[in-house]
């Protein structure tokens, strides 16, 4: 991956090729994405750009062709969140951005794929049906509604998570590149500060008054919590210089347990947003400092 970072940098035909070539590439257009959030970190926002338009043509592709505008929106999400981490150095920023940028997504996804949601809808109306032939067809018609929101809600936070996981691979090639070892600490200590957990609380009991989803809100909340929930883990593990094996085995229980364990994550790093587990281990350790 590294030597993949370094031939992106080597100039701008370099970065548009590869991003255009990922991106082309089904499913592999989260790599393309890295490329674009690269580039933005490192040489700013018309060089970033300037890649994002040449990715973007097959994106567009995906979109017109298949219905499938999940390349796009995570091209222009890693691209955007890409220009916050860069001009304000704070990921919580970041996160804020991007938790922003998803629910308005999640708002547009209706009307930016309205045959697939119809689609799936439809799908999944009639096996309600199967399932219970006998039952109230207003409560039906409540079901489907509930399932309609659930799935634009999943559709955007899954963009908006790998939005974020492109954009992490990208600082890591950064911190490869030009400062090794940074990426490590910088994820590591990463973690919502209390004033950005309280806004998206806030958020999330305004956004339904305003005539938002709350489903949607709720769940795209979950990403960045998850993220940070993450990073607890690898900064605790990385602390106690417990190895790689410890990693491994959790995210084996990952695999095996999702979304359950995701969900404890996610909890762990709500009680480190208050509490700051790692700097609590930090304090007590008598080699510390």
């Amino acid at each position: 991956m590294r030597d993949l970072a370094a031939y992106v940098m080597r100039g701008p035909k370099q970065a548009a090729m590869v991003a255009l070539l990922c991106t082309l590439i089904p499913m592999m257009f989260w790599l393309g994405a890295a490329v674009i959030g690269l580039v933005t970190l490192r040489q700013g926002a018309s060089q970033g750009l300037a890649v994002l338009v040449w990715a973007i043509l097959p994106a567009l592709g995906w979109w017109l062709g298949l219905q499938d505008p999940g390349a796009s929106i995570v091209l222009v999400s890693v691209y955007l969140m890409a220009l916050v981490l860069r001009a304000t150095v704070s990921w919580q920023f970041t996160l804020v951005t991007g938790v922003g940028w998803s629910v308005l997504v999640g708002i547009l996804v209706p009307w930016l794929t309205p045959e697939l949601i119809d689609t799936l809808v439809d799908m999944a109306d009639q096996v309600f049906r199967n399932l219970a032939d006998n039952a109230d067809l207003e409560a039906n018609d409540q079901l489907k509604t509930s399932f309609r929101s659930l799935m634009i809600a999943s559709f955007a936070a899954s963009f908006f998570g790998m939005a974020l996981g492109a954009l992490c691979l990208a600082r890591s090639w950064q911190s490869q590149l030009y400062h090794p070892g940074g990426w490590r600490q910088e994820f590591h200590s990463l973690r919502l500060a209390p004033k950005t957990l309280l806004g998206l609380l806030v958020a999330i009991v305004l956004m339904p008054v305003a005539g938002v989803d709350g489903s949607l809100v709720l769940i795209i909340a979950l990403v960045p919590l998850t993220l940070c929930g993450l990073a607890l883990v690898h900064g605790v593990i990385g602390k106690k210089n417990l190895g790689g094996q410890w990693l491994f085995g959790f995210y084996f229980l990952v695999v095996m347990l999702f979304p359950t364990v995701l969900m404890v994550v996610a909890m762990l790093a709500l009680l480190d947003s208050v509490i700051d587990f790692r700097s609590s281990m930090e304090s007590r350790d008598p080699n510390s400092g």
